[in-house]
């Protein structure tokens, strides 16, 4: 009988540790104020419709997979397949552009060799950084700032940057050498601590808790459609959907995601309420691959970045041609 008591305790143990480490990651039952919307709202309500964005674009710049348990503690459905985004809010007076993605190097590592990275999409995210009127992340990690912290041309995206101290805190770590340029070490930072409007139809409101730069960008465009992008709040839209975080073993695995875990709980259960309460409002999580190309195929999303072709000098001792 000692043994049968024994084996008890043990697979008691161990299915709590698992209900812990792996399952758990329940949301309270109610979060009010976690995402203002209103506020948002009244930020812009005063923008002339012709100065608001006209569209949102995507670039899938790389993904990978991993199973779904780690992204949402519980869901024990399959590998899921993660994306590394960027966006382009194209506006009449230049575009923003949110988070920086991966380089290939980065997502070679974090995938052990089996991501696939676009090159050409990273390129174009290059490229429209340089010609953006802003350049904004949701947070600073790895998998979110690479097009700004190896950035090949540092002094040409620095005037556009719009980050938080928590966030150019974080860039130098993922900087070649571990040394961020000058130019955009030396930027100014912003403070939206508040709900702050950014430009015509867009505000920005830091939400720490996955990191301690983590933000929340809303956008709304000419057409009315709303958005708002949550960066790593959640991964994936079945967190949410399930009112349930990353589990507690992705810690041990990510030593820096989630450091307050209790305001990343709150943040869920309140865009969860806040999905049912506003079901046209657009939430855009960063890495959900079928979740994003469902957003492309419904057109709240346009892939690939507008950008700008480079001007080819015109041959020596010829005019370039005349503009129309």
């Amino acid at each position: 009988m000692k043994w049968l008591i024994g084996l008890g305790v043990v697979v008691a143990i161990a299915g709590g540790a698992f209900w812990y480490f792996v399952a758990d990651g329940a949301t309270p039952t109610q979060a009010d104020g976690e995402f203002d919307i209103a506020a948002y709202r009244a930020l812009v309500a005063n923008d002339a419709p012709e100065t608001l964005p006209q569209e949102v674009r995507v670039e899938f710049v790389g993904e990978s997979a991993a199973p779904s348990f780690a992204a949402v503690a519980g869901d024990f459905s399959g590998d899921k397949t993660f994306a590394y985004v960027s966006f382009q809010i194209v506006a009449p007076d230049g575009a923003t552009i949110i988070d920086g993605a991966v380089d290939a190097e980065t997502l070679s590592v974090m995938s052990d060799g089996s991501g696939a990275f676009d090159a050409a999409a990273y390129q174009r995210v290059l490229d429209a950084e340089t010609q953006a009127a802003r350049v904004m992340i949701t947070h600073e990690h790895l998998d979110h700032v690479m097009a700004i912290a190896r950035h090949p041309q540092p002094a040409a995206i620095a005037a556009q940057l719009r980050l938080t101290q928590s966030q150019l805190d974080g860039l130098p770590e993922h900087a070649p050498g571990g040394v961020l340029g000058p130019e955009i070490a030396g930027i100014t930072t912003i403070d939206i601590s508040a709900p702050t409007r950014i430009a015509p139809g867009i505000v920005a409101v830091a939400k720490p808790g996955h990191a301690p730069g983590e933000i929340a960008i809303y956008v709304r465009t000419t057409s009315e459609r709303e958005y708002l992008f949550i960066g790593d709040i959640a991964w994936l839209m079945g967190a949410i959907e399930r009112t349930s975080s990353r589990p507690r073993f992705i810690r041990f695995i990510m030593p820096g995601v989630d450091p307050d875990r209790p305001a990343v709980l709150r943040q869920i259960r309140a865009l969860h309420d806040l999905r049912t309460a506003e079901p046209d409002l657009v939430i855009v999580p960063a890495h959900d691959d079928e979740y994003l190309r469902g957003l492309v195929g419904s057109g709240a999303l346009i892939e690939q970045f507008v950008v700008r072709a480079a001007e080819t000098p015109a041959p020596s001792g010829e005019s370039p041609p005349a503009s129309p």
